[in-house]
């Protein structure tokens, strides 16, 4: 039997960790450990076949963020990456509400000139095909089923991505976002650094889901310790049923650096190798030894 599809959960802090396995307790967890990198995976059970579900935690921040999705898709070479937890609110979300990211803003890119900052925006687009399905999760409100409640709202708009932690709306970070990427729904430390690493690997779908937290206003300690968790728990859920949803197709092979190369099989044989590397094409050629002379 064939071993099922690969699909990478990742959730960048310990909150968003604890959220996932609580829905999905009650399943067979094993733990790996690939170059200094602890691994979580198990069997997740999808509508239309089972995926080798690949539990993945990095850490704040976009450039921790890219390194452990980089590491994660050359360890598992998986079909799926989603990335997962929670997320400022911006416009008119709500806390609990679920934002499907359909691309990311890299909002810190620019230019410092003499005369002034030039901000250059980068926007990464996440996974046509998986924003298209949580379209039609939304519609149905299924996805809830693992959260006991009525769906919350799910939006599908662009998250604004930085280094930052934005406390108010009249924040010069808050006032750049706003004029440059002014359709975000909500702002995160580590999405465009996951989407960066995603769009480097071929065949990779990627998506980013985030529950709403708190507001760019307004933050505290003691709402976070109630908040939190409840985001968490709903962006969980959405990701979990967006990968139950998709088709696994067949398992990729494990991913290598340089590929394999065999030259010659059997008794006597010899081969030339007419190219080498990534993407190069050429021709073996195998001859007998008894037509060496």
């Amino acid at each position: 039997m064939n071993p099922p599809a690969t699909a990478v959960l990742f959730t960048p802090i310990d909150i968003e960790r604890a959220a996932l396995l609580d829905l999905l307790r009650g399943s067979a967890i094993t733990d790996h450990e690939r170059d200094g990198t602890a691994y979580r995976t198990l069997e997740l059970e999808g509508r239309q076949g089972t995926w080798n579900l690949v539990l993945a935690m990095g850490g704040r921040g976009n450039e921790r963020a890219a390194a452990a999705a980089e590491h994660a898709l050359a360890t598992w070479n998986p079909r799926l990456l989603v990335l997962c937890g929670v997320a400022g609110g911006l416009r008119d979300a709500a806390v609990g509400d679920v934002v499907a990211a359909t691309k990311v803003y890299g909002y810190e890119s620019g230019e410092d000139t003499d005369h002034g900052r030039l901000p250059r925006p980068d926007a990464l687009p996440t996974s046509f095909a998986l924003h298209q399905l949580a379209m039609l999760l939304a519609e149905k409100g299924e996805w809830a089923r693992r959260l006991g409640t009525d769906a919350p709202r799910v939006f599908h708009r662009p998250i604004a991505s930085g280094a930052k932690v934005v406390t108010g709306r009249r924040s010069e970070t808050a006032r750049l976002i706003a004029l440059h990427s002014g359709d975000a729904q909500a702002l995160d430390t580590e999405s465009h650094g996951a989407m960066a690493a995603a769009a480097r690997r071929s065949g990779v779908e990627a998506m980013v889901v985030r529950g709403v937290s708190d507001l760019v206003d307004g933050k505290n300690k003691a709402d976070d310790l109630r908040d939190q968790p409840r985001a968490a728990r709903n962006a969980a859920a959405f990701a979990l049923a967006l990968i139950e949803h998709t088709a696994p197709g067949p398992a990729r092979p494990p991913a290598r650096p340089g590929g394999t190369y065999i030259g010659a099989l059997g008794d006597g044989a010899r081969a030339a190798i007419g190219a080498m590397g990534p993407n190069a094409k050429g021709r073996i050629y195998f001859q007998d030894r008894d037509q060496l002379a």
